[in-house]
C-alpha cells in the first residue's frame, strides 16, 4: 500500500493551525490567569504581600468621616471634607486630651511644620467626641497651635461608622494620629510608637502621589 503524500502546501497549513490554536490559549491564558491569580490571593491571602513601603498601619477598610455630622466651635454644622481638598492629620479624644494626646499635637504640629511649602495642603484636625473643651484648653490651643481645626461629633455617630474597621477597639484613643485623604477616607493610623520621621515620611509620598484639583 502506498503511503499518502502530503503537499507541502498542506503541511504548511497544518503547521499554522497548530500556531494559530497555540496563540489562541496563550491570549485566554493571559487574560484568564491574572484574573483567577487575584481571586485566589483575595480569598484565601495565599500571595499576598507581608510588607508595606508605608510606616503607618492601613486602615481595613478605609473609612469615610464625610458623611459624619461636625460642629465648629461656634456650634454650627460644617462640611469640614467639602470645605477644602486637602489631606488632613486627624486626631480624636473623648475631651480627655491627655499626657499622650498632648505629645501627639506637638509630633503632628512639627510634621507640618516639617513639610515647608507643601504645609498648606495638609491640614490638622482635632475632633472631639465628648464634652466641650474647658476654656483653659481652648486657649492652650489657640496659643500652642494656631492653625489646628477643631470639630465636634456625636460620640456614638463616629463609634459606629468605625465599628468594623481594624481600629474599632481604640477609635476614641488620643494616642492617635491618622490620615484622611482627599475624598475624606480615612485611611492610615499612627499609635505612640510610631516617630514624626515615620508621619513625615508617609505624607510626603501621600502627596507626591495625589494631585488637587
Amino acid at each position: 500500500m502506498m503511503k499518502e503524500q502530503v503537499s507541502p502546501a498542506e503541511n504548511e497549513s497544518t503547521k499554522n493551525q497548530g500556531l494559530s490554536r497555540y496563540k489562541g490559549w496563550l491570549v485566554v491564558a493571559v487574560i484568564v490567569l491574572p484574573m483567577l491569580s487575584a481571586y485566589l490571593i483575595f480569598n484565601t491571602g495565599i500571595g499576598m504581600p507581608t510588607s508595606t513601603i508605608n510606616k503607618g498601619d492601613l486602615l481595613l477598610p478605609a473609612t469615610s468621616i464625610a458623611d459624619i455630622d461636625m460642629l465648629n466651635d461656634e456650634g454650627q454644622k460644617f462640611d469640614l471634607i467639602g470645605s477644602k481638598r486637602l489631606w488632613r492629620m486627624l486626631l480624636i479624644t473623648d475631651n480627655r486630651c491627655d499626657d499622650v494626646c498632648l505629645q501627639q499635637l506637638y509630633l503632628s504640629r512639627q510634621v507640618h511644620i516639617r513639610l515647608g511649602e507643601k504645609a498648606m495642603r495638609v491640614e490638622r484636625v482635632l475632633v472631639n467626641a465628648g464634652p466641650d473643651f474647658s476654656d483653659e484648653f481652648k486657649n492652650y490651643l489657640t496659643t500652642e497651635h494656631p492653625r489646628l481645626i477643631t470639630a465636634s461629633v456625636n460620640k456614638q455617630q463616629w463609634q459606629d461608622n468605625f465599628s468594623a474597621t481594624s481600629i474599632a477597639e481604640h477609635q476614641l484613643d488620643a494616642s492617635h494620629v491618622y490620615y484622611v485623604d482627599l475624598e475624606g477616607f480615612t485611611m492610615m493610623s499612627y499609635d505612640k510608637s510610631h516617630d514624626g520621621a515615620a508621619l513625615l515620611s508617609d505624607i510626603k509620598r501621600l502627596l507626591k502621589y495625589s494631585y488637587d484639583e
